[in-house]
C-alpha cells in the first residue's frame, strides 16, 4: 500500500511511518517538520526567506500536493490546522485534496477546533485557560474558537472517510460525530529508545522538559518544585528545562529516575511515552477515561492533576517507597511495549483504513 502522511506532531507519523515501512509498505511523510524540532520528512512543506516571498513558497507547495495525493492509496492528515493558510480559499483547497485522495482519513491530534469548543466544555480539567495566558500572551480567545475556524474543521471532519483520535481528549471532542473511529494509540519505535535499569544514585532524579508552558500546566510543576526542593534538599535533584538539543536532552533524561510529562491533560503525550520507553517512573496523564480509550485496564504511570499539592503529594509517596523505583521502571518499558510499540500501532491503522472500523 502506498501512504502519505501530512504533518507532523513530535514523531508521531515518524514512528508510524517506520512501523507501517517494517510491515512492507511505502510511505512518505509531508510536513514543515514541527517547527524547530525539525522532524525528518519526505516531502518538505518548509519555506525560506522573507515573510512575503515564504508565505508565497508555502502556498506554492500546498497546492502541490493536490496532485501529489493522487499517488497514494491512503492520505491521512495530522490536523487540519498543519495545512491552514489565513489569508487562502482553504475550503477549496481541502475540497480538492479530500477528492484527489483515494481515501482520506484525519487525526484528532493537537489543538483543534474541536478540542477547543467540545473538548474544553466536556472535559473536568484541561490546559485551556493556561495556554490562553501563558503561550498566547493572554489572549482572550484561541483563533480556532473563531467560526471561520471551526467550519474548515467540520468541513474536513464531515467529508473525510474518517476520524481517529490518538487519546481520550480527542475522543471526546469528536464523539457525537458519525465517522469517528476507535482510539489508536500513540506509536514509538522502541528499537530506537534505549532502555536502562532506574537506579536511584545519591538523590531521586525528577525532570519535566519544558516546552509549551501553558499547555504542559508547568507552573503547576514549578510551584511543587519550589517547595520539594526546600523540604528534601538532599533527596531530590528537581530539573525544569527545555528547548535544548537532543544530545543535551538524552543526556538529562539518562541520568533521570522520574519524568512529569504534563498535568493539563488526561493523556500522555509523545515525550510521556518516550520516558516510559526508557525505563522511568512517569507521572503524567492516566486517568480511568484515557485508560478505557486505549483499552488497557491498568498502567504503571502516577497520574497527577494541575494542582501543585497533588504532584506534591505523589513525589513524597514515591518517596517513601522509593525502593520501588526500579520495578516501575521494568514496568513503564513493558506498558510501552504493548500499548504503543511501533508495529503494532501499524497494524492497527492498517485494519482501520482499510475496514473503515478498527480492531
Amino acid at each position: 500500500m502506498k501512504i502519505l502522511l501530512l504533518g507532523e506532531f513530535s514523531s508521531l507519523h515518524k514512528n508510524l511511518q517506520e512501523g507501517l515501512s517494517e510491515l512492507g509498505h511505502d510511505v512518505d511523510i509531508a510536513s514543515s517538520g514541527d517547527g524547530w524540532k525539525n522532524i525528518e520528512r519526505s516531502i518538505d512543506l518548509n519555506s525560506n526567506g522573507i515573510y512575503l516571498i515564504r508565505g508565497i513558497r508555502k502556498v506554492i507547495k500546498k497546492y502541490q500536493l493536490l496532485e501529489i495525493v493522487k499517488n497514494y492509496d491512503v492520505v491521512q492528515l495530522i490536523n487540519p490546522f498543519e495545512l491552514y493558510g489565513r489569508f487562502e480559499p482553504n475550503k477549496f483547497f481541502f475540497k480538492k485534496l479530500i477528492k484527489n485522495s483515494k481515501k482520506f482519513f484525519l487525526l484528532g491530534a493537537g489543538s483543534d477546533s474541536f478540542f477547543w469548543l467540545y473538548g474544553r466544555s466536556k472535559l473536568r480539567y484541561g490546559p485551556f485557560n493556561d495556554i490562553l495566558k501563558y503561550d498566547l500572551n493572554n489572549s482572550k480567545k484561541s483563533h480556532l474558537e473563531s467560526n471561520r475556524a471551526f467550519k474548515l474543521n467540520k468541513y474536513v471532519a464531515d467529508n473525510c472517510d474518517g476520524i481517529i483520535p490518538i487519546m481520550f481528549e480527542y475522543e471526546t471532542s469528536y464523539e457525537d460525530h458519525y465517522n469517528l473511529l476507535n482510539t489508536i494509540p500513540i506509536p514509538i519505535n522502541l528499537k530506537k529508545v534505549e532502555f536502562t535499569e532506574n537506579i536511584i544514585k545519591d538523590k531521586i532524579v525528577i525532570f519535566h522538559g519544558l516546552n509549551r508552558y501553558g499547555f504542559k500546566g508547568t507552573r503547576h510543576i514549578e510551584e511543587a518544585f519550589a517547595f520539594l526542593s526546600k523540604k528534601y534538599p538532599y533527596e531530590l535533584e528537581l530539573i525544569i528545562d527545555g528547548r535544548m538539543p537532543l544530545d543535551k536532552y538524552l543526556e538529562v533524561m539518562k541520568k533521570t529516575n522520574v519524568v512529569i510529562d504534563q498535568t493539563n491533560t488526561y493523556s500522555l503525550g509523545v515525550n510521556g511515552i518516550y520516558a516510559l520507553a526508557m525505563g522511568k517512573v512517569v507521572m503524567g496523564g492516566s486517568e480511568p477515561e484515557s485508560m478505557k480509550s486505549i483499552g488497557v485496564k491498568e498502567s504503571p504511570v502516577i497520574n497527577i492533576k494541575p494542582n501543585s499539592q497533588n504532584i506534591i503529594d505523589a513525589v513524597e509517596k514515591l518517596l517513601l517507597n522509593k525502593e520501588q523505583i526500579t520495578q516501575l521502571g521494568f514496568e513503564s518499558r513493558q506498558f510501552a511495549e504493548e500499548v504503543h510499540q511501533h508495529v503494532k500501532i501499524a497494524k492497527k491503522y492498517l485494519y482501520t483504513w482499510s475496514s473503515g472500523h478498527n480492531i
